[in-house]
């Protein structure tokens, strides 16, 4: 069940105060900044896929990169906007879900950026991914924890190269402020009631440390950048 509730707009609206939790706690989008701003330069119009809270877009920003911010959670949004109204930042938002951009869209920007986002469009990140490489965007920078087939897609689109990939484990850990928490974000996160039996099971995973109680998780995290490239007929 949970597995088709995150890729309803609702439940991100639900959850979008969870993420922000998560989000403030750990360091988790620290190495895909690194490679990100290694492969991008000022002034490139980029696509934020699933932007969130705006983690990926507002760095772009500083940078003097043009960035429109594909969210479709209002909830997630409003985060976005109070942080841009703190930082004085000037921005498109797209209130769009992917599925509803057309790929003659795509080819406006340089760079489509998708950060653990494709993989809660309705047909899945090799269909989303098949999409953006479609549109004959210029650039394609993803970081997922899903798997996703190279091989076919170099095969289908010879005519972009990938540049980097790059695999790594990551600490993507919870942190609460107290026990209230712990239980309201174990229900939503997975969709079931708790009873007795959940809080002792739940309590037993936790790690109290820096006075938060921690869920501790680690994931694995790939990153990808793509290129286009022009193809000569001899």
């Amino acid at each position: 069940m949970i597995a088709n509730e995150i890729k309803k707009v609702s439940y991100w609206n639900e959850y979008a105060r969870w993420y922000k939790l998560w989000r403030e706690h750990n360091s988790y989008h620290e190495p895909i900044k690194n490679f990100l701003f290694s492969m991008i330069h000022k002034d490139i119009k980029v696509l934020d896929i699933g932007a969130g809270d705006g983690v990926l877009s507002f760095p772009l920003i500083e940078r003097g990169c043009h960035v429109t911010a594909l969210e479709p959670s209002s909830a997630m949004r409003d985060y976005m906007l109070r942080e841009a109204f703190d930082k004085g930042f000037f921005f498109d938002i797209d209130c769009r879900r992917f599925e509803e951009l057309d790929i003659f869209e795509l080819k406006r920007y340089d760079l489509a950026l998708a950060c653990n986002s494709l993989h809660l469009t309705e047909e899945g990140i090799e269909a989303a991914m098949d999409k953006i490489f479609s549109s004959e965007i210029e650039s394609v920078f993803l970081v997922t924890e899903k798997s996703i087939s190279i091989r076919r897609l170099l095969s289908k689109f010879p005519q972009y190269k990938l540049i980097f990939n790059y695999s790594y484990f990551c600490e993507s850990s919870f942190a609460y402020h107290d026990k209230e928490e712990i239980f309201d974000h174990w229900h939503i996160r997975k969709k079931v009631n708790i009873f007795d039996w959940n809080i002792e099971k739940i309590l037993r995973s936790l790690v109290y440390e820096k006075g938060h109680f921690w869920l501790k998780e680690y994931v694995n995290v790939k990153i990808f950048y793509w290129r286009r490239e022009k193809l000569f007929k001899i």
